[in-house]
């Protein structure tokens, strides 16, 4: 077995002239338009790999930077900063997810040694997962953003499981593609009672740490941002329960 060991340079700002087959844009959703600038610029780079949670669909993006150069995808991941060192790990309920057209993407991540899906609306995916986190992070506000605290409060736990539900009700109607099938099963077709069990014994575990609150604690203006992309989609007065944990999310960004 061969083993290849590569030190891959990590940039805040890219030069015009850097040169380079693919550039990875792990940035949050808030900081977006801060580095299109310097992406745009930077035309000997062909592809443009964004890892954003970010749920405003990508025509700006696809303007921007043109569609052969950019690609759409979300990791299948979890981590945290310690000191200068990134940790993650992987998240089997969800893998990396890369659009369909990617082939070149998706096989370099598998190569990495990642699980790969390849999504056919990547647009529709991220409206999708951005309900779901949305909903999962106003949750978590509403309980200090403690994993713990959330699990040992059922009627909240309860409370985010029926906005998921009311949100992509919404989006059903406006006949967005469905969200993965795994992760609908557990919200939308498990009875409320059991979905709940599920997703208090997740939060309970040092996972719903890891998976959820971590990044929620340091990331406030993202969800923040997220949540308008959220709200931009959704009409009035569609989602009310879901409506109420964006505005949680608005209420810890204030704090």
């Amino acid at each position: 077995m061969r083993i290849y060991a590569k030190v891959l340079p990590v940039l805040e700002r890219l030069p015009p002239d850097f040169v380079a087959d693919m550039c990875l844009v792990t940035v949050r959703r808030e900081q977006i338009e801060t580095v299109l600038p310097d992406l745009v610029q930077a035309i000997a780079i062909p592809r443009i790999v964004f890892l954003v949670n970010h749920a405003n669909g990508s025509g700006n993006l696809l303007t921007a930077l043109g569609r052969s150069r950019t690609v759409l995808a979300f990791p299948g991941i979890a981590g945290y900063r310690e000191g200068v060192m990134i940790r993650y790990l992987d998240i089997p309920q969800q893998h990396t997810v890369v659009e369909e057209r990617a082939q070149d993407v998706a096989s370099l991540f598998r190569e990495a040694g990642f699980p790969v899906d390849r999504v056919r609306d990547m647009d529709a995916w991220l409206q999708r997962h951005a309900v779901f986190i949305t909903a999962m992070v106003g949750a978590l506000y509403e309980n200090g953003c403690d994993a713990r605290r959330l699990a040992q409060n059922p009627e909240t736990v309860r409370r985010f499981i029926v906005a998921v539900r009311e949100g992509w009700a919404a989006q059903d109607r406006k006949q967005v593609r469905a969200a993965p099938f795994a992760l609908r099963t557990i919200m939308c077709w498990v009875p409320l009672g059991l979905s709940a069990i599920y997703w208090s014994r997740l939060l309970a575990s040092p996972r719903g740490d890891l998976y959820f609150a971590r990044h929620a604690r340091n990331a406030p203006a993202e969800m923040a941002s997220l949540a308008d992309d959220v709200r931009s989609f959704l009409r009035a007065p569609q989602a009310p329960g879901l409506r109420r944990l964006l505005a949680s999310i608005d209420t810890w960004r204030r704090t």
